[in-house]
């Protein structure tokens, strides 16, 4: 099919709309055997059969280019009409654009049932944030169905460009912006530590000084990864080992005693991640024993429900997790500060997926932050691979590579103020094998951008690979250091 009316884009403070609205423009299937329906409200709906590749709808600008040099990215609003997770591409296309092929490119998981948004930051290819490409020059946009398995469909709501700056200026005006200070500061992961395997398996133990160190140093706050999956027991009750218990105790009392705010999670659940059926159950009777440990603990004492959900542990399964958690904890803790984060390891791209309930009060949402990943993973040992073909890859603050830091940022404070849900930067980071300087250079930029924002932040992580101490010299990286806490 095929209407066309490529001067009919709808415009307005912030967004461009491309389909929808009214916006009419060329559209064709490329995909054999898809088929697409018009409904009475304009949207579309990509039906495609089961395909090792990528059946997509195209919106062209055959006309004329299109000039969408003044906007950040491009936004398709869909719903996922199935009964299963959808995962989508938006890609768009400049041929004249240097880079891969002239595009840009972005994929989200559409959970059953559910609406979502795709979003592409032109320049920018599935995470890698340095692709050329020419925006003033756009010639076509595609939504495409990736690989389905079975039968799939997804309905086209909307296309857009948008000017993520210019947005989030008309969102800074509001009430609940305004009141908004970072969440816990200025922070450090005490990472490697209690979500080892054993303590000690991964890097020192945890010892009074090092917390003196952090205190001292004029950190704010601690997060406190812990793996308590494996010192549980594996049956009903499945009983938290009580040593491993007041080591967390301690760890958390000697803390709290030097003014530094704590935040414990449950983290590295690996056998929840891979099966949630299965541990559905054991998972809700030890955030019960550890609502009632820590039951009457100060308020400078945060739970996290879970470290970055993923695998089968999808968006639609973690809400439900999710559901079905926050009254354990609440049963004992009313008034504690709850931390949630989505799924897809707490990527800004999920937060759309997150559901909270309609009560928020003390729920802070956190996302995690490692772009561009080919620089803060270059080297990284469990990679493998590929990871080492990344090295000697740098961060010099150019203004392309800050103008994706701050996209990335502004997007994910946009969830926060459209939702009124504080947001919480729980891990950013650059792995040792990164220079040094490049290595202060994105760690302060990230850092001061997320407080601008009023973000708070938890740099990855105290004193292992990504550390910020160096355990063998008993000493600070003091340039690394200082960039976290804007010295």
């Amino acid at each position: 099919m095929a209407a066309q009316s490529p001067d009919n884009e709808k415009d307005s403070d912030g967004e461009k709309i491309l389909f929808g609205e009214n916006a009419i423009t060329n559209i064709k299937i490329t995909s054999q055997n898809a088929q697409i329906e018009r409904a009475p409200n304009g949207s579309l709906k990509l039906t495609v059969p089961p395909s090792n590749g990528y059946p997509d709808v195209q919106f062209d600008a055959t006309s004329k280019p299109l000039d969408l040099e003044a906007f950040d990215a491009l936004e398709a609003d869909v719903f996922n009409p199935g009964d299963q997770p959808v995962k989508v591409v938006l890609s768009t296309r400049n041929p004249g654009s240097q880079g891969r092929d002239g595009s840009s490119a972005a994929a989200a998981t559409v959970p059953a049932n559910s609406s979502g948004v795709i979003r592409v930051a032109f320049g920018s290819w599935h995470g890698q944030t340095d692709v050329p490409f020419d925006s003033a020059k756009v010639q076509s946009v595609s939504v495409m169905i990736e690989k389905p398995a079975r039968e799939s469909s997804i309905v086209i709501q909307r296309l857009r460009a948008v000017s993520e700056s210019r947005l989030l200026e008309q969102l800074k005006t509001s009430a609940f912006f305004r009141s908004q200070t970072p969440f816990f500061g200025r922070g450090v992961n005490i990472g490697n530590t209690l979500e080892a395997p054993r303590e000690g398996d991964w890097g020192p133990r945890l010892e009074a000084k090092h917390l003196d160190q952090i205190q001292q140093a004029g950190f704010d706050s601690i997060r406190v990864p812990v793996r308590w999956s494996t010192h549980a027991s594996k049956t009903t009750p499945y009983r938290i080992d009580p040593q491993f218990m007041q080591r967390v105790q301690w760890v958390v009392d000697e803390a709290l005693r030097r003014d530094l705010k704590v935040m414990i999670n449950i983290h590295h659940y690996e056998g929840l991640y891979a099966n949630p059926e299965q541990h559905h159950e054991r998972f809700l009777e030890l955030w019960r024993q550890i609502a009632d440990a820590f039951a009457g603990a100060p308020d400078e004492l945060v739970f996290e429900v879970l470290n970055e959900p993923h695998e089968n542990l999808d968006a639609g399964k973690w809400n439900r997790l999710l559901t079905d958690t926050l009254p354990i904890i609440r049963e004992k803790h009313p008034t504690r500060t709850i931390v949630v984060g989505p799924a897809n390891f707490n990527s800004i791209d999920a937060l759309q997926f997150l559901k909270l309930p309609e009560d928020r009060a003390n729920l802070v949402a956190t996302f995690h932050y490692y772009s561009p990943f080919q620089f803060t993973h270059q080297g990284a040992s469990w990679l493998g691979e590929e990871s080492k073909r990344w090295k000697g890859t740098t961060w010099t603050g150019t203004p392309e590579q800050q103008k994706a830091v701050r996209n990335d940022l502004d997007r994910a404070l946009r969830w926060s103020v459209e939702n009124e849900v504080p947001i919480y930067l729980g891990e950013f980071g650059a792995y040792q094998e990164a220079d040094m300087e490049s290595r202060n250079q994105w760690t302060r930029f990230v850092a001061d951008e997320a407080i601008k924002r009023r973000i708070g932040i938890a740099y990855w992580e105290f004193y292992s690979g990504f550390g910020v101490y160096d355990p063998e010299q008993d000493e600070w990286r003091e340039s690394l250091r200082d960039a976290i806490l804007g010295n």
